[in-house]
């Protein structure tokens, strides 16, 4: 991709991780919560180093062609430097190839250790689907109007960008985005 330089987006990109860790600590409700975003900013502090940057090349997925429609926060506006430039991936939950849903997982460019952590955008009135997985997990909303299920809850809630949630082992989760694309930075500690 012309203009890609991995250095410059790895900087960029532990510096967007590095903004969200403290936002999603200002809004951490409980100690889980709050030792889960703990994990994950010591793993940006001591590990995850953007001068260790592993090699990765872009794949800017169809769906990312909305990606002016993402910028609820100012993390979102920032994030819109360099999204194109980032390893997306397909969701395994999805068939349709990165035409509306999209992943992309940090690890494919720092070592996360123990913590599993990553993007999900979804395009404006499509869907994630539900899912549940032994790992708890929490998302931080940076982008969207949408309707979650989470935390244990059996219907969807609508919430606006700066919300974190929370999901307990094997809680069921999915999201339906409203009139905008949904962008969220999930986190689990293994």
């Amino acid at each position: 991709m012309r203009g890609f330089k991995p250095t410059t987006v790895a900087q960029q990109t532990h510096g967007f991780m590095t903004s969200c860790a403290k936002s999603m600590a200002l809004c951490a409700e409980s100690a889980v919560q709050a030792n889960m975003v703990k994990a994950f900013s010591n793993q940006l502090k001591h590990h995850a180093k953007p001068e260790e940057v592993k090699g990765f090349k872009p794949n800017p997925l169809p769906c990312l062609r909305h990606l002016n429609s993402v910028k609820d926060m100012k993390l979102a506006q920032a994030f819109q430097q360099f999204a194109h430039y980032l390893p997306w991936g397909f969701s395994p939950r999805t068939d349709d190839r990165g035409e509306h849903v999209a992943i992309m997982d940090f690890s494919k460019m720092f070592e996360m250790g123990k913590v599993v952590a990553g993007l999900m955008y979804v395009d404006a009135g499509c869907a994630y689907p539900e899912h549940n997985h032994p790992p708890a997990e929490i998302y931080f909303l940076i982008s969207g109007t949408a309707k979650w299920r989470w935390g244990g809850h059996k219907d969807y809630r609508r919430l606006t960008a700066g919300n974190l949630l929370y999901n307990h082992p094997y809680d069921w989760h999915g999201v339906e985005a409203g009139p905008t694309p949904v962008l969220a930075l999930y986190v689990q500690v293994m």
